[in-house]
């Protein structure tokens, strides 16, 4: 079971690389997406008066947002399960994956869409941050909560509820208008393969430090 996972993992690592290659690429080379039109079009049925909705959702994904569930997660996984691999973990991971979007951004330099911006902003456009960094931060919350989990069900709620979260964060900056929909896409994208590798060295070193104490 555990190699048919590992399995799965390899096929989604191998599909984000390919969406987070081509719509860069494309992105660098000013094309146009047809998927940003369609989408953006969509997201205009929302309600305006679901917007306060949406820019509490996008906190989540920002920093001030990520900051506060980070004191929280970590006061838990110090204090309370005294892992100090995995608080360790997940705050080098999220904070050097917020740098790697930033050098993103500046190498492909994408604008924000010219529309009114509903939230703030200060910086280029692709790959989304609040996506990527997002990811990369609420995914490791969830694989180290499911780490000490044995119900295949609590695992699947856990993951539902994770899933959920990072969509809506997602739609929240295109329904705010500050992202493409591709920003957003390439975000999660190379979220997913950032927070993957930094599982992997994660688990690596949790072996080591395992194989040591027997």
């Amino acid at each position: 079971m555990k190699n048919k996972g590992n399995y799965f993992t390899y096929i989604f690592v191998c599909l984000a690389a390919i969406i987070a290659i081509y719509i860069s690429i494309k992105v660098a080379a000013k094309e146009i997406f047809w998927i940003d039109a369609k989408l953006a079009d969509l997201f205009t049925y929302v309600p305006d008066n679901l917007n306060p909705f949406f820019l509490l959702l996008t906190e989540l994904g920002d920093k001030k947002g990520i900051g506060i569930v980070a004191l929280v997660v970590l006061v838990w996984l110090l204090l309370i399960k005294r892992h100090f691999l995995g608080a360790a973990a997940i705050a080098l991971s999220t904070a050097l994956g917020n740098e790697v979007n930033k050098l993103l951004k500046d190498l492909i330099a994408r604008q924000r869409p010219e529309l009114e911006h509903l939230a703030q902003v200060d910086s280029l456009s692709f790959p989304s941050g609040h996506a990527m960094v997002g990811l990369t931060f609420y995914f490791f919350i969830a694989y180290l909560v499911i780490e000490g989990m044995e119900s295949a069900a609590a695992k699947r709620m856990v993951v539902t509820v994770t899933v959920l979260l990072l969509l809506l964060i997602g739609a929240s900056r295109v329904i705010l208008q500050v992202h493409y929909p591709t920003d957003v896409i390439g975000g999660f994208a190379f979220g997913y393969i950032w927070v993957m590798m930094s599982i992997f060295i994660y688990t690596f070193f949790k072996n080591k430090l395992e194989n040591n104490r027997k």
